[in-house]
């Protein structure tokens, strides 16, 4: 392995070429003039940001045309490496079973867990654990217990060192080494006040410490940014031990999410048990040369939220769209260098130029909608748990603009069994994101101040 970079080496965004925007500019990529225009419709401003609650709107939130194509295989297989990174135990895919006596599946429905988050983005958990750690936009992350509910203290108060300026920069992801109870390691991502990207490592000394201390943080990377937008956020580690982290494109709409020598438009996969103060994995695409050794895939627009389902070596990319389309790509892990498309191309059409684009070698979208149906898609996990058996294996995503939840199961390469659940789950409100309990059980996190779990009518 090769060791990484000095994490204040900052990179810089490729020269710009600003286009006019064919489309809303969504949120989380936040779609703030969407959003504004929805929030004074309802006559329900959010705070500060005027977002917009959900609709509720049962004609909106219908099945619709959703277009799905199976991605191509023009990924490059990467080689297998001698990693001594840890070891994420790979879940059952095995489907649980429940006593006869409990009954049918008759719907699903929204449990409330806490209310009264200041702009929750994101949901994380221990397994094993019954804390659920929301992060607020602003800095904070708070710890919501299913029985007692919000905490008073703050897990970790970073507000004096996040940026929040412009719509979608802040405290943006978060997650616990897979050895936390042993480590006491966890990671975040979030916007310093400069609105630069940064990865930072915190430690606890015993993981069920009640707070984190904000001075045990070491910064890890670094990243320059130069437009407003798209920093993406997601931070995951897959089951080969590696951290995982999705940049967006900074909201340039130029080539950068293509140019391989910046992270903008990436997703990085590191290894931070190893290096000073990670290490590039041997088997990272350009480990060996032609671009910055943390890249593992490009072509993104802004993955604001992605998940790595263990079970099936999968990970599930939620890209968000400009003019006219939002896209969900499936991929294998054990895929590296794969190229997304973007700016060349928008889910299943070109973008830069509008028609007459080269799409050779970039990998075909799993799912497509347009923005007839939503404006941004919030990507989220495959249900894993225990206690709704009959979901199992499905795929979960939303749109931010128009509130809906959908899933589809994802089998030999080929998309099945696609469900609108958006009857049953219509008091979501604007989900900006997904989560994973300490139970396995699957979370929804409202950025109007709310987080759920997914349960069974039965």
């Amino acid at each position: 392995m090769t060791t990484g970079r000095d994490p204040w080496e900052a990179t810089t965004t490729s020269t710009s070429r600003p286009t006019g925007f064919g489309g809303p500019s969504p949120g989380p990529n936040l779609p703030y003039l969407l959003a504004i225009v929805v929030a004074l419709a309802l006559l329900v401003p959010f705070l500060l940001y005027a977002e917009p609650f959900g609709t509720g709107d049962d004609s909106v939130a219908a099945t619709g045309s959703i277009a799905t194509t199976v991605a191509g295989d023009t990924a490059t297989t990467a080689s297998t490496t001698g990693a001594t990174a840890t070891t994420a135990p790979t879940p059952d895919v095995t489907a649980p079973t429940i006593s006869p006596d409990a009954g049918p599946l008759q719907s699903l429905d929204l449990q409330l867990l806490a209310t009264g988050i200041f702009f929750p983005v994101f949901a994380a958990s221990i397994p094993g654990d019954g804390r659920i750690f929301v992060l607020e936009r602003q800095g904070r992350i708070r710890i919501v217990d299913p029985v007692a509910g919000l905490s008073a203290t703050p897990y970790l108060d970073i507000t004096d060192r996040v940026g929040t300026g412009g719509a979608e920069n802040g405290l943006l992801g978060m997650a616990f080494h897979p050895e936390f109870t042993e480590t006491g390691r966890l990671y975040l991502y979030y916007t310093n006040t400069d609105l630069n990207s940064r990865i930072s490592e915190f430690r606890v000394a015993d993981a069920d410490a009640a707070t984190v201390d904000p001075a045990t943080e070491r910064i890890l990377l670094q990243v320059q940014q130069q437009g407003l937008r798209h920093r993406g956020g997601m931070l995951q580690f897959g089951p080969d031990g590696y951290l995982y982290a999705g940049l967006g494109d900074g909201g340039m709409n130029d080539a950068s999410a293509q140019d391989l020598t910046i992270y903008q438009g990436k997703i990085l996969r590191i290894d931070i048990d190893d290096g000073d103060p990670y290490a590039i994995p041997e088997d990272n695409p350009y480990a060996s040369g032609g671009g910055l050794g943390e890249i593992w895939a490009h072509g993104l627009r802004n993955p604001w939220r992605f998940s790595i389902d263990p079970a099936d070596g999968l990970v599930y990319i939620g890209d968000v769209g400009e003019r006219t389309l939002e896209e969900i790509n499936v991929a294998p892990l054990t895929a590296a260098g794969v190229d997304y498309g973007w700016p060349n191309v928008e889910g299943t059409d070109c973008y830069e130029p509008p028609d007459g684009c080269d799409m050779t070698g970039w990998q075909v979208p799993t799912v497509v909608y347009t923005h007839e149906e939503g404006c941004s898609v919030t990507g989220g996990y495959v249900y894993r748990g225990t206690t709704i058996p009959e979901i199992f294996g499905h795929y979960f995503y939303a749109d931010w603009c128009n509130g809906w939840i959908r899933s589809f199961r994802y089998d030999d390469g080929q998309v099945t069994d696609q469900q609108d659940w958006s009857a049953d789950l219509d008091g979501a409100g604007q989900v900006v994101s997904f989560g994973i309990d300490g139970g396995g059980e699957l979370l929804v996190v409202d950025s109007n101040g709310s987080v759920y779990r997914i349960v069974a009518v039965r």
